[in-house]
């Protein structure tokens, strides 16, 4: 049998987004089908192109030849060379589900039994990629009426709650809730999908979570607290939403909300913290308040909202607004000014925190933090200070969220087919 010779499936890139809990989706077919060794390899190839275009009369006449052989499509694929399935070792659900292609997903489950949750190399099912890949609606909802299991994870803990939530993909998250998703599973990467909503600044998605009984103080290794997650995003919004669902405006210590906004100069937020009764006078591990952390960064009108709720320290010669920057902004020690220049060519940069606890120069997890001092703990999370512009652009609604913009994200699915379907 001549292999297929149809056009290559077209690219999702529009559609495709690229996640940071999970790797971005490469769906290229690993072999050209008429280079299989043997017909059931061929077959395989050929299937796995003809599931990802949504081929379905191509996919009948290989899934029939494969049955003819006495080999269901799930068999085939699982004794196909590893160089036909690629080393995750996707299946043809996979493929169809990540590419938006239901009917090709029914076809496969209901005709030739495959196994709607069969996993990849990496534990993800065919919802995970559905949800991941194009986000279509349609094939999210066809999977789950065959039985997807909404709370299967991946290898690292990542539930298809968790991609909606970190995508702001409100009707996603919304059916999956309706299907028993559960609101609060943990993944090495990033906490609960409440925490990933906060985190991106997915306001809608949160309220929805809330609503679902989310724990709005849910501690994570990643994270902290919802509440910490929030000021990543710089999202008052998401903030408030916490507070007024009852989040602990000063759990965390010693790296509370409060800490962390003070020590990266995110007046809003501060204020929001303060409306809601956030202790000024706890400290950082280091003894150093709010207001003095603040002042270290340079931070004049963080120190000023401040000033007002703080006890004065003792040991201070000038207790007044001027007086406690001077004095905690000198002298500085050569590691110190080593920092400020590093501080000040970086000011710009949006938040990035680590992948997971076990990443390289992760010095701790926020919740792991005790001992370090809270320099170094901003410095891990990579919050940057909130500039006029910044503050401008999120006055008007918009988000500033982990690492960088959608617009400038690379597309998590990559669909291109080998040579002979082009």
């Amino acid at each position: 049998m001549a292999p297929s010779r149809s056009r290559a499936a077209s690219d999702p890139a529009s559609s495709g987004w690229s996640s940071s809990l999970r790797p971005p989706l490469d769906l290229k077919p690993a072999l050209v089908p008429e280079d299989a060794d043997d017909d059931d390899d061929r077959a395989v190839a050929e299937l796995l192109v003809a599931a990802l275009e949504g081929d379905l009369s191509r996919a009948k006449k290989l899934a029939k030849e494969l049955s003819k052989a006495g080999v269901g499509v799930d068999e085939a694929v699982a004794a196909a060379d590893v160089g036909v399935t690629g080393i995750k070792r996707r299946g043809p659900l996979h493929l169809a589900a990540a590419n938006g292609k239901a009917e090709m997903c029914k076809f496969l489950i209901r005709s030739c039994e495959v196994d709607v949750n069969a996993t990849d190399a990496d534990g993800a099912t065919a919802l995970t990629f559905a949800v991941q890949g194009m986000g279509s609606i349609a094939t999210i909802r066809l999977l789950l009426s065959c039985g997807a299991d909404p709370n299967k994870t991946d290898s690292i803990g990542v539930a298809p709650l968790h991609i909606a939530a970190e995508r702001g993909s409100y009707e996603i998250a919304e059916l999956l809730l309706s299907k028993e998703a559960e609101v609060d599973p943990i993944c090495e990467n990033g906490g609960a999908p409440i925490h990933v909503s906060a985190e991106n600044g997915h306001g809608k998605v949160l309220k929805l979570l809330l609503q679902h009984k989310a724990d709005y103080d849910r501690h994570s290794r990643s994270f902290s607290t919802p509440l910490a997650a929030s000021l990543i995003s710089r999202s008052v919004d998401c903030l408030e939403m916490l507070i007024e669902a009852g989040a602990d405006v000063n759990a965390g210590s010693p790296l509370t909300p409060l800490v962390i906004a003070a020590g990266k100069g995110l007046t809003d937020c501060i204020k929001c913290l303060l409306k809601a009764d956030a202790d000024a006078n706890i400290p950082d591990e280091n003894g150093k308040l709010p207001i003095q952390i603040a002042a270290r960064q340079g931070w004049k009108e963080c120190v000023e909202i401040l000033f007002p709720v703080t006890t004065p320290v003792a040991d201070y010669e000038d207790w007044s607004i001027d007086g406690i920057i001077q004095h905690e902004k000198t002298p500085l020690d050569s590691d110190d000014k080593e920092n400020a220049g590093s501080d000040a060519n970086n000011k710009d940069t949006l938040p990035d925190l680590p992948k997971s606890s076990s990443d390289k120069g992760t010095a701790s997890t926020m919740e792991e933090g005790t001992g370090k001092g809270i320099e170094s703990l901003l410095s891990d999370l990579n919050l940057g200070p909130e500039d006029p512009a910044d503050k401008a652009s999120r006055v008007k609604g918009a988000r500033l969220p982990l690492r960088r913009s959608t617009r400038e994200r690379q597309p998590n699915v990559r669909i291109s087919g080998p040579e002979w379907v082009r």
